[in-house]
């Protein structure tokens, strides 16, 4: 059961907890200590609720879980990378975009390493022109 902070808690468990800013969700997170946590925390909210859960990895497993399913503003971990690489696919031709996601699944490398290798490729031939032009 999700329960709001009230910061006069001075007891420490371990758990996770969900900031909001204007009634939305910006981050989720664990600790150890929940109430210290909440009290220190560098990002700024004006609404804290929080989930004892006494076993570590289960705190853990529920963090990530939740992050990638409500993906808040402020969170990077866990998220897909597909997100950043739809709004890429955007601005490249179709057919390019089909054959560095077969790259991508034939090799199993990130999408972000073919990209840049087929960019140090380009550069390469361009330095050469430019050498050959001078």
């Amino acid at each position: 059961m999700w329960r709001k902070f009230n910061p006069k808690i001075k007891v420490n468990f371990t758990g996770i907890y969900a900031l909001y800013l204007d009634h939305k969700l910006i981050y989720i997170g664990y600790s150890t200590s929940v109430p210290s946590r909440l009290k220190k925390h560098e990002i700024s909210y004006d609404l804290a609720k929080y989930k004892k859960i006494d076993d570590h990895n289960q705190a853990k497993a529920l963090e990530e879980k939740l992050i990638r399913r409500l993906t808040p503003s402020f969170n990077k971990d866990f998220i897909r990378p597909d997100v950043e690489t739809k709004a890429f696919s955007c601005q490249l031709e179709l057919d390019v975009w089909k054959a560095i996601k077969i790259k991508h699944a034939i090799k199993d490398k990130s999408v972000a390493d073919i990209v840049n290798e087929a960019l140090r490729e380009q550069l390469k031939r361009w330095v050469e022109i430019g050498n050959q032009a001078s």
